[in-house]
């Protein structure tokens, strides 16, 4: 069902969110500060679209995230305690948008039928790919 998958990506989109806002406050330089911020905005502006999505559904959506947002949180803090955080972690954050990207593949797979949805959900996923490019390049 479209909403189904609509859903799971709004609270995975939430998570990254909360997970790059910890990660932000963490950031060992300028260039990752930045980077994290942009992430933090893309994700606000990409979870408020698919909020309004969901809405024309008629579904209410889940703005507290999931359990995975506190799992995130705390392996970022402790990551920034133990080893520090800087591009070195760019992988780990790389891996979870991929995963995301996956995400997105579901939910246009199953929103086909909606245009003004899946229109929205291609441009989304077309700006993640650029964003993990970008984190790929600044990690080498």
């Amino acid at each position: 069902m479209a909403a189904d998958s609509l859903k799971t990506l709004h609270t995975s989109l939430v998570d990254a969110r909360n997970g790059y806002q910890e990660a932000a406050d963490d950031a060992e330089t300028p260039a990752l500060k930045a980077l994290f911020a942009e992430m933090i905005a893309l994700k606000e502006r990409d979870h408020a679209e698919l909020h309004d999505a969901l809405r024309r559904m008629g579904e209410t959506p889940d703005e507290s995230g999931s359990f995975m947002s506190t799992v995130h949180q705390t392996v970022i803090r402790v990551r920034a305690a133990v080893t520090g955080l800087g591009t070195n972690a760019l992988s780990s954050f790389v891996s979870g948008e991929e995963q995301i990207l996956g995400q997105y593949d579901d939910a246009l797979q199953d929103c086909a039928g909606d245009a003004e949805t899946a229109a929205t959900l291609r441009r989304q996923r077309e700006t993640l790919q650029a964003k993990i490019a970008e984190m790929k390049q600044l990690a080498t």
